[in-house]
């Protein structure tokens, strides 16, 4: 089955870039296909050629949260982001940046200005992983 776009944003996105931990989403070669993989549970495919997916926020990097911070001081007054800051200090940034419906501090039009600017990430993530795949069939 071809790899779809939703498949491989998916796998972006939720890839934590840990193989020695939480473990890592991966491309095999010979397969054409994804795979997740992890020390503790390795796949059989990791003796073929592979290359591992990036990552939309790699374990321990605080990729999505720096960038996060960056996004809402360039689009919110300051008394927004000291909410927001506040907020963070009680239960974290990785909720902070979620809709106040599931428990986060966001806006409805908050979320969704920083849903679109994570989806672009997504889709330019997604768009190396198609190029490389295309450089190695060629």
């Amino acid at each position: 089955m071809p790899i779809t776009d939703r498949m491989l944003t998916g796998a972006i996105a939720n890839n934590p870039a840990n193989y020695d931990g939480d473990g890592e989403w991966r491309y095999s070669i010979s397969n054409k296909s994804l795979y997740f993989s992890r020390a503790a549970a390795a796949d059989p495919k990791d003796s073929e050629p592979w290359f591992a997916l990036p990552s939309l926020e790699p374990d321990g990097s605080r990729r999505r949260e720096i960038a996060f911070q960056q996004f809402a001081r360039r689009r919110w007054p300051p008394s927004r982001i000291q909410e927001l800051e506040r907020f963070a200090e009680r239960r974290g940034w990785n909720l902070a940046m979620e809709l106040k419906y599931g428990g986060g501090a966001l806006e409805d039009k908050e979320a969704e200005e920083w849903q679109y600017v994570v989806n672009r990430e997504l889709q330019r993530l997604a768009q190396q992983v198609r190029q490389k795949i295309a450089e190695i069939e060629a």
